[in-house]
């Protein structure tokens, strides 16, 4: 594929040839009329000097008092040449010595402007007009030769054009140093990729044009987010490692030093309880390692759809008592981030509540100041004020009757962490119960920059 400063070149390269081209043929057209009107203008006063000059005898013959006109009319082949035809004759100037000069249709009303060829291959200017002298209907003609002027001009083009050609390198060298200046950023980019893949580095440098800024941005983003979510599976992998090493002690000491057959029912008991640590650690981990975060900027779930859907789920779960859910969720509510996400957070916080709940678990959505809080609470007994920052430690459960692992709130907090928000504990002022607020950024971060 053509490379991006290797387009941009040929394209400026285009427009400044086209440019330059309009401005060579543009040039040229305009010099060239104003040589010409500047030739025409001196000869319609030539022109005036040969009327005024003319007079006629008494036979009606024109004749010319030769001292009133330009001398240029006395010397052959000057290029200086009139002609003057009435009904009674004709005069020619000297200058056309044995050479004639054919007059062009003549008006009365302007002067006429044309070229023609005249003795010894000279280009005229010639400019004539039809008058009318003592009730005598005459023409006369004027004419310059043009070929000096035009040879000029070819000079005078060939070295602008000249200079213009150096102008127009002068401009390509330029526009590909500007150009290479400005893509400066991106060739660096190019060149922290192979180090950002052989690890020496963990992010791109922002240094870079407002264009493409956004985009090493959201790549910026996206390696931070890579990052936490290796590091949260390095820590959960770790985490269960370490967690298992006690249960698996255990099940080794039943296996290996198994009891008396009349007597084993501690022994299964004993090995029931471990297994369930086992599954218990293991869910744990992997609950924490499923949390996606704020990886997709433009994805959004419709809040109404979802929570209709896990409220019909809590329902089944906790048929056997007579939960009544309130719901309050604005019409196009929306939550900033992946579904599995929300429905992990809202489907923890809200079993939360249904398993201390007397009656009632109430669900409010709401915006504020470009945030988004789900806020939970139901009608329990509530939490002891003292007792409330270590509900969101793992494994941390106030009352060991209920069911349950203490997991719950512990991973609602790590999903909320990662969505850059906070889970705000607190009593329910309205329903006497325990309040979960989790505050989401509707626009997830983007990351440091």
């Amino acid at each position: 594929m053509i490379s991006l400063q290797t387009r941009l070149s040929a394209s400026l390269m285009g427009v400044l040839g086209v440019l330059t081209a309009l401005i060579a043929v543009t040039g040229s057209y305009s010099l060239h009329r104003i040589a010409e009107n500047f030739v025409a203008s001196r000869l319609e006063h030539d022109l005036e000097a040969v009327l005024t000059a003319l007079s006629f005898d008494a036979a009606g013959h024109p004749q010319l008092t030769l001292e009133r006109i330009n001398v240029a009319f006395q010397r052959p082949y000057s290029g200086h040449y009139y002609r003057i035809e009435t009904p009674n004759g004709q005069l020619r100037s000297r200058s056309l010595w044995d050479a004639d000069l054919a007059l062009p249709p003549l008006a009365a009303e302007r002067a006429t402007r044309t070229f023609t060829a005249g003795p010894e291959g000279q280009r005229l200017l010639l400019v004539g007009r039809a008058f009318v002298v003592q009730d005598q209907p005459i023409m006369i003609a004027v004419t310059e030769d043009f070929t000096p002027l035009e040879s000029g001009l070819k000079r005078l083009l060939w070295r602008l054009g000249g200079f213009v050609l150096l102008a127009f390198g002068a401009l390509l060298l330029l526009q590909r140093l500007m150009v290479r200046r400005c893509l400066a950023p991106l060739e660096d980019v190019r060149r922290e990729l192979p180090r950002l893949e052989r690890g020496e580095i963990a992010r791109l440098s922002v240094r870079a044009p407002a264009e493409i800024l956004p985009l090493v941005a959201e790549l910026n983003r996206l390696l931070d987010l890579m990052g936490q979510r290796q590091r949260r599976t390095r820590q959960a992998l770790g985490n269960l490692a370490h967690a298992l090493k006690t249960p698996l002690t255990a099940l080794t000491q039943l296996v290996d030093q198994p009891p008396p057959a009349p007597d084993n029912s501690g022994f299964w008991q004993d090995l029931r309880q471990q297994l369930a640590q086992i599954r218990r650690l293991t869910e744990r981990e992997l609950k924490r390692a499923r949390i996606v975060g704020a990886g997709n900027p433009g994805q959004r779930v419709l809040l109404a759809r979802e929570v209709e859907d896990l409220i019909e789920t809590l329902h089944r779960i906790h048929r056997d008592r007579a939960l009544h859910f309130e719901v309050r969720i604005p019409p196009d509510s929306v939550f900033p981030g992946d579904r599995d996400d929300l429905l992990e957070l809202l489907g923890n916080l809200l079993d939360n509540a249904c398993q201390w709940a007397n009656r009632v678990v109430r669900l409010t959505v709401g915006t504020e100041s470009e945030q988004l809080w789900l806020r939970v609470e139901d009608d329990g007994p509530g939490c002891p004020p003292e007792q409330l920052a270590s509900l969101r430690q793992r494994g941390v459960r106030i009352d060991e009757s209920r069911a349950g692992h203490g997991l719950g709130l512990a991973i609602s907090n790590d999903i909320v962490a990662q969505y850059s928000g906070q889970l705000n504990l607190a009593s329910s002022e309205t329903l006497g119960g325990l309040l979960a607020e989790a505050v989401l950024p509707i626009s997830p971060p983007t990351g440091p920059c």
